[in-house]
């Protein structure tokens, strides 16, 4: 599994990473004052396990919520 680093990248660049990492999830790419609402569709697609993906209400930011996914992938190999 690969991991991309977020605090490196633009929204645009990490969603797109992540939507090509799962594509078969068919997540898509959306606007990044829409982040939480694409966050929320990634915490469903089934390869996390339950409550895995944290909950992005309690991130300020995509990139700090994003940084937290990237413990829970690393996690889960």
């Amino acid at each position: 599994m690969v991991t991309y680093d977020p605090r490196t990248m633009t929204w645009d660049n990490w969603c797109a990473r992540m939507a090509e990492l799962f594509a078969a999830n068919q997540l898509g790419t959306i606007a990044e004052d829409q982040w939480r609402l694409w966050a929320d569709g990634m915490s469903g697609i089934g390869y996390f396990s339950q409550n895995m993906v944290p909950d992005s209400r309690v991130f300020e930011t995509w990139q700090d919520w994003a940084f937290a996914v990237n413990n829970a992938m690393v996690v889960r190999k």
